[in-house]
């Protein structure tokens, strides 16, 4: 499983093993490639209530297929230098995704120095099918609260020998998903404004886990904003997570964040919107069982969001999901998964209008090469 604690420079690290030798000779590229598809069947039922004067029941279970796909290709330029791209497909689209796209260059031994598009520090989810212990979605969510895809550049710090290691990013910022394409800058942002985040790690001796804590923050984002022209507020995310592994068929997963969104400011230089407050975490628990005809494990998770806001109810969300994981065929680039999920959403203006309460079921196919 990749996690998400590994920074984009030590991620392509793992992958292509760039080794820095000052006087290496420039060699042909060595190109490789990976991917994965992933396919899934979901059966949700919601509380919702019908719409009166349709034909339709809201309210009735919805039976759905969704398939997504990525494909990788990962290339050592020299010893010292690497470079990534990632493009995802997704079934409602006909366009193709750059997720990443950027070059790791590794300074010498113990600092990496990238730059390009990648897949943010922000949280311990993945971002991939391929890193995930359940099926469906988080309810923590990726974009937003952990952040868009960014375009930036990274300075990784990773000693050997030392358990500690970190990255600092400068981007163009965090919280505006336009931020991450190049029809940049946001509308609600100066022309000049960047987004800051810091990764620090500390690896757990005999490689029992890891701490992750992280900072992210925009000067202005898309949040609390009227239209074109006005500043977004600040945006300020801290974060801690950890992996833990006590014994070695038993994983344990936790996380913690508190988001803060400043008002926004209209052109007479009034203030847009509140000040809104989140904060989120997570618990699960990974055990690969023993015993099985073939490789299985079992997760148990919960998660639970609320957000703050000044003038309306609390928005809270809470998620509880149990996931059984298979290697039918024995072979690792093939799982079999499903799980089911218990669900309640809590909107912010009316808890009883917005209330969503309901199940899902999840059989998922997921192959990787």
């Amino acid at each position: 499983m990749n996690l998400r604690h590994l920074v984009p420079a030590l991620a392509i690290a793992a992958v292509s093993v760039p080794a820095f030798a000052a006087d290496a000779a420039p060699v042909a590229p060595a190109v490789s490639f990976a991917g994965w598809s992933d396919n899934i069947l979901t059966v949700h039922t919601t509380d919702a209530d019908d719409t009166p004067g349709t034909a339709k029941d809201e309210s009735g279970t919805t039976i759905r297929f969704s398939a997504q796909a990525s494909l990788k290709a990962m290339w050592k330029v020299t010893d010292a230098l690497s470079a990534k791209v990632n493009l995802w497909f997704d079934a409602d689209t006909a366009e193709v995704d750059m997720r990443e796209g950027y070059f790791a260059w590794a300074l010498n031994d113990s600092v990496t120095w990238s730059m390009g598009k990648y897949i943010d520090h922000i949280g311990w989810i993945s971002a991939e099918p391929t890193g995930l212990y359940t099926v469906n979605n988080s309810l923590i969510g990726y974009l937003q609260t952990y952040g868009n895809d960014v375009l930036g550049t990274s300075i990784a710090l990773a000693p050997k020998g030392s358990p500690f290691s970190g990255s600092f990013h400068v981007v163009n910022g965090y919280y505006t998903a336009v931020d991450a394409t190049n029809n940049g800058p946001s509308v609600n942002r100066e022309n000049s404004d960047l987004g800051f985040g810091l990764d620090l790690i500390y690896n757990l001796p005999d490689n029992k886990g890891s701490l992750n804590l992280e900072f992210a923050y925009d000067l202005h984002s898309g949040f609390n904003v009227g239209g074109p022209g006005d500043l977004g507020g600040d945006v300020f995310l801290a974060g801690l997570n950890a992996t833990i592994t006590p014994i070695k068929p038993l994983l344990i997963g936790a996380e913690i964040q508190y988001m803060t969104i400043g008002k926004g400011e209209d052109g007479a230089g009034a203030d847009i919107g509140e000040d809104i407050k989140r904060t989120q975490g997570l618990l699960l628990a990974n055990y690969a069982l023993s015993g099985t005809p073939f490789p299985m494990s079992i997760t148990g998770e919960v998660q639970y969001v609320t957000t703050d806001y000044n003038t309306a109810n609390d928005e809270t969300r809470l998620g509880v999901q149990a996931a059984l994981l298979t290697n039918p065929l024995g072979s690792s680039n093939f799982g079999l998964n499903f799980e089911i999920g218990y669900f309640d959403i809590k909107d912010s203006v009316d808890p009883d209008f917005g209330t969503d309460k309901g199940v899902n079921i999840a059989v998922e196919g997921l192959v990787t090469f």
